[in-house]
C-alpha cells in the first residue's frame, strides 16, 4: 500500500481529465480531487512535491492536447508551467488541512487564471455542466462557487468529521433547489432574430488568404453565399465568425480614425448592403499613420446596410503566445512555425442594437473570461455575440469545451450568447444556460458549413454575479491566504518553544 501513494497524483491526473471532454464524464469531477488530498495526508518531502509536479504535467499535457494542433510541443511546454500548481496545492493543504482544500483549490484557479495573462480553461465547476439546475449557482458567484462547490464534495469524502460531510451534502441539495427555483422565475420573451453563418473553411486556407489573393476571394465568396441564405428569413442581424476577411482592410489613425477606401473595405460592407440587413463581421485590421508602425487587431465591426461600418470592438483579452508574444517572438516562430503579427489590444466594450435590443461581442477564447460578458450585461446588453474561428483546432474537443464555458456566462449574468464560429460550434445559448439551438449538419456540429437562424430567447432578469462580481474568487484567495499564513506563523511559534 505504501507504494500505491505514489501513485495517487497521476490517478488524480486520469480522474480530471477524464472529467471534462473528450470523455465527459463529469461526475468523476466530485471525486478527482479525492487522490491528492489523500496524497497529501501520507506523503511528504522533496520526493512528494516532484512526483505531484509529474502528475501535474500529466494532468495538463493530456487536457491541453488540443494545443498541438497549431504548436505539435504545446501542450507539453504549457504542463511545465500548470503543471506546477498540483504540487502547490499538495503542499498547502498538508499545512492547513483537508477542510481548507475546497478554497485553496480555488484559490489556484484564480491564480493560474490571472497570472502571465492567464488561462482559465479546466477549471473544475465546468466539469458539473451537464447538472443544469446544480449549476445555476453560478448566477450568485460565477464558475468560483461552482468549483467551490464541487471540490467541497472530495474534501468531504476524506475529511471524517460527520458535520462537515452533512454540510456539504445540504449545500449540494440546496444548490440543485436554488436552480429549480431560479431557472423557474427567470422569464424569457422573444428577442431579435438572429442568423449566423458558419463557412467551415480550414486554418489551411484562412493563413493561405493572407498572402493569396484568389485564396482570399474564394474563401469570400464561401461567405456570401451562405449570407444570400441567411437573408432568406430577413432576420435582424447576420453574423459572420471570426477573422472572416483576413487582408485588405486599413484604418488611417493620423486624425480620427476612418476605414481607408480598398477594395477588401468595399467587400466588408457590401453584403450588407445587397440583403439590406446589418451585419457583424471579424476582420484583422492594419492601423496605420505616420507616428507609429502599422499595427493590427483582431476586431469585429457593425456594418449597417446604408452608412457602412458604424461600430468597431478590438478585441481586449489578446491569446498568450499567439496574438500576443511579448520578448518571446522569435522563440515561438521558431517552435510552431507561425508566422503571425502580434495584435494591440482593445480598451473599450461598445454595445450595438439589432431588433431593439442593446448587445455586445467578444472575440474567440474571450468567452472563457467571465469579466467582458459581465460588462457587456452590466451596460444593459440583453445579449452577447461571441465570434470565433476554431478551426485552428479542427474537430477536437476544444470545440466542446469552449461551447460549455459560453454557457457558464450566460448563467452568470443572464445573458443570452450567440456563438457564431468558422467551423464550429456555432450555437444559440439561453440566459439559463440551455442551448436554444446549435448548428447540426447530418448528425454533425463540428466541420461542417451552414447558417444557424432564429429568434433569440432574451430576459431582464439580472444577477448576482453581474452586481458583484467574482466575489467568490477572491474571497477563497483572501481565506485560503489568511489560513495559509496563520498556518506558518503558528508553525513558526511552536518550533521557536
Amino acid at each position: 500500500m505504501a507504494k500505491l501513494r505514489w501513485s495517487l497524483p497521476f490517478v488524480f491526473a486520469l480522474m480530471f481529465w477524464a472529467s471534462y471532454h473528450p470523455l465527459n464524464l463529469g461526475f468523476l469531477g466530485f471525486f478527482a480531487l479525492v487522490p491528492l488530498l489523500v496524497y497529501a495526508q501520507t506523503t511528504s518531502g522533496r520526493k512528494s512535491f516532484f512526483v505531484a509536479w509529474a502528475g501535474g504535467y500529466v494532468t495538463f499535457a493530456m487536457g491541453y492536447s488540443w494545443f498541438g494542433y497549431t504548436v505539435p510541443a504545446g501542450p507539453y511546454l504549457v504542463a511545465v508551467y500548470m503543471g506546477l500548481w498540483v504540487p502547490i496545492f499538495v503542499t498547502i493543504v498538508r499545512r492547513v488541512g483537508v477542510i481548507w482544500s475546497p478554497v485553496v483549490w480555488v484559490a489556484i484557479e484564480v491564480l493560474r487564471s490571472t497570472l502571465f495573462s492567464g488561462l482559465p480553461w479546466l477549471l473544475i465547476g465546468y466539469t458539473q455542466h451537464d447538472l443544469f439546475y446544480l449549476i445555476q449557482i453560478a448566477d450568485l458567484g460565477g464558475i468560483w462557487l461552482v468549483s467551490l462547490l464541487v471540490a467541497s464534495v472530495s474534501a468531504a469524502i476524506v475529511h471524517p468529521n460527520r458535520k462537515f460531510k452533512a454540510a456539504v451534502a445540504a449545500a449540494v441539495l440546496l444548490s440543485v433547489v436554488y436552480g429549480a427555483i431560479r431557472v423557474k422565475s427567470i422569464p424569457l420573451v422573444d428577442g431579435p432574430t438572429i442568423a449566423v453563418v458558419q463557412p467551415n473553411i480550414p486554418q489551411s486556407l484562412k493563413t493561405d488568404s493572407i498572402n493569396k489573393e484568389p485564396v482570399a476571394l474564394d474563401n469570400y465568396k464561401q461567405h456570401l453565399r451562405l449570407t444570400e441564405q441567411a437573408a432568406q428569413g430577413k432576420p435582424d442581424l447576420i453574423v459572420w465568425p471570426e477573422a472572416a476577411i483576413y487582408r485588405g482592410v486599413y484604418v488611417n489613425t493620423d486624425a480620427e480614425p476612418y476605414f481607408e477606401e480598398t477594395k477588401w473595405y468595399k467587400r466588408l460592407i457590401q453584403p450588407a448592403e445587397d440583403v439590406g440587413i446589418p451585419m457583424v463581421s471579424g476582420l484583422l485590421i492594419v492601423n496605420y499613420g505616420k507616428d507609429h508602425p502599422d499595427q493590427y487587431s483582431n476586431s469585429a465591426v457593425l456594418v449597417d446596410p446604408q452608412k457602412g461600418v458604424t461600430g468597431r470592438y478590438d478585441k481586449i483579452h489578446l491569446v498568450p503566445f499567439a496574438e500576443q508574444y511579448w520578448i518571446f517572438k522569435k522563440v515561438v516562430h521558431l517552435i510552431s512555425g507561425l508566422k503571425l503579427e502580434s495584435m494591440t489590444p482593445g480598451k473599450e466594450v461598445p454595445l450595438w442594437d439589432a431588433g431593439g435590443r442593446k448587445f455586445g461581442a467578444q472575440i474567440c477564447f474571450e468567452a472563457i473570461f467571465p469579466d467582458i460578458s459581465r460588462e457587456i450585461a452590466r451596460k444593459g446588453g440583453t445579449f452577447t455575440v461571441n465570434i470565433s474561428n476554431d478551426g485552428w483546432f479542427k474537430d477536437s474537443y476544444e470545440l466542446d469545451q469552449m461551447l460549455v464555458m459560453a454557457r457558464f456566462r450566460s448563467i452568470e449574468n443572464r445573458i443570452h450568447m450567440i456563438r457564431a464560429t468558422n467551423t464550429g460550434i456555432s450555437a444559440f445559448i439561453e440566459p439559463t444556460g440551455r442551448i436554444q439551438a446549435m448548428l447540426e449538419v447530418g448528425g454533425k456540429v463540428k466541420e461542417v458549413e451552414g447558417v444557424l437562424a432564429g429568434r433569440i430567447k432574451v430576459t431582464e432578469s439580472t444577477s448576482v454575479y453581474r452586481a458583484a462580481g467574482d466575489w467568490a474568487a477572491w474571497l477563497s484567495l483572501g481565506a485560503a491566504a489568511a489560513v495559509l499564513l496563520r498556518r506558518i506563523l503558528v508553525d513558526r511559534k511552536l518550533k521557536s518553544t
